[in-house]
């Protein structure tokens, strides 16, 4: 395994952040999406790593990394969730297959894997849906109920053509005693890109927040069970440019201590990584603290120097650079970026979780030019 120890510089602190990378998979050609969670209740973060040019989805156990294929014969793999339906500390995984950015030649079929007794062996598949384009998925106790629900974001509409994909896109969900679709909303328009769950208004019930051509929307349910009343709130119109240069790409929802505030990067598939702060008339005022990516993709957040405000981690898909910043001021105003990985590793899915625990929050990305998967374990201050 080869190992470099990357070294981040904190201004405010003037004392040294260092990252060493492992790499857990040198060779997954394409890779899109990445997922930590205990697969085979060990108490340690396990990694899934999901590309859509090859048919197989396999998960890598913690510490050693042994590859096990979860399914096999899944073309066109998109996305995945995971949450423990059945409390057996095994969680199920809802997964996305047959995806295209041609809306024609995308059924978008939604399934759920279980494990059939061993997780190291095949997982069992039951299909959920065909929703064209089906392409993010995302676990959310919409409610407060203490059930989740599975929700669905298709990329584009069923009647979208690029390069503007102009027509209507459905974000739905479903039950999980019945599994039947469900709207949330259907006023989205062009490119839907991610949904994301989060913390918004205090209480049991998680919201989300979706990132696309319209912007940063809060999606937020009131009632219960099937009664429920869907509030669609767009927060952010986003990078202000046509189609396809339009919008967001992603978006997270970190803390600088009490204060919120959003982690973007835009437009689709875009240069810029964008902060939001929320005034004191509760407007986002957007601040753009990165403009040179070549394509981002996705957001990450985490408090990786331990100063109790969250930081950013972002991939860049095409420029291959891991890019940190780190937030220097309680208003969230000032931002001090730093190369993680310069040239290896061009990140299409980053996300963060302490891996070896540590009680330092860790980053795991996977790269789609560089094809490969790996671990950036945090040393922490002064090392």
């Amino acid at each position: 395994m080869r190992q470099a120890v990357l070294w981040l510089l904190s201004a405010a602190a003037f004392a040294q952040v260092g990252f060493r990378e492992h790499v857990i998979e040198p060779k997954i050609p394409g890779g899109y999406a990445v997922l930590v969670a205990d697969m085979n209740k060990d108490g340690r973060p396990d990694v899934v790593g999901l590309t859509s040019r090859i048919t197989e989805l396999a998960w890598y156990e913690n510490p050693g990394w042994q590859r096990h294929v979860l399914i096999r014969d899944m073309k066109g793999l998109v996305n995945m969730a995971a949450h423990d339906l059945d409390g057996d500390g095994i969680p199920e995984l809802a997964i996305e297959n047959e995806f295209s950015m041609v809306a024609a030649n995308s059924p978008g079929r939604v399934w759920l894997l279980a494990s059939a007794g061993d997780p190291r062996e095949s997982w069992k598949p039951t299909p959920i849906d065909a929703l064209t384009t089906s392409h993010h998925l995302a676990w959310a106790d919409v409610d407060g109920d203490g059930r989740k629900e599975l929700i669905n974001a298709p990329l584009i509409g069923p009647k979208a053509l690029a390069p503007r994909y102009e027509d209507r896109v459905p974000l739905v969900y479903y039950h999980t005693s019945d599994w039947k679709r469900r709207v949330i909303d259907d006023q989205l328009s062009g490119v839907l890109h991610r949904v994301r769950v989060v913390r918004w208004d205090g209480g049991r019930a998680e919201r989300l927040l979706t990132a696309g051509f319209d912007g940063i929307t809060l999606h937020r349910a009131h009632g219960r069970g099937d009664r429920l009343r869907w509030e669609n709130i767009r927060l952010a119109r986003g990078h202000d440019e046509a189609a396809p240069r339009s919008g967001a790409s992603d978006v997270a929802a970190g803390r600088l201590g009490k204060k919120r505030f959003l982690a973007s990067v835009e437009p689709w598939h875009g240069n810029e990584v964008v902060v939001y702060t929320e005034d004191a008339s509760r407007q986002w005022r957007r601040q753009v603290i990165f403009s040179d990516l070549k394509e981002g993709h996705e957001v990450a957040l985490g408090d990786f120097d331990g100063d109790g405000r969250d930081d950013i981690a972002a991939g860049d898909r095409r420029g291959g650079n891991l890019h940190v910043f780190y937030c220097r001021d309680r208003a969230g105003l000032q931002w001090d970026h730093r190369i993680v990985d310069s040239g290896g590793m061009a990140g299409s899915g980053c996300t963060t979780s302490d891996i070896n625990g540590d009680r330092r929050i860790d980053i795991v990305c996977i790269g789609s030019a560089t094809s490969n998967l790996k671990w950036y374990e945090n040393l922490g201050a002064g090392r």
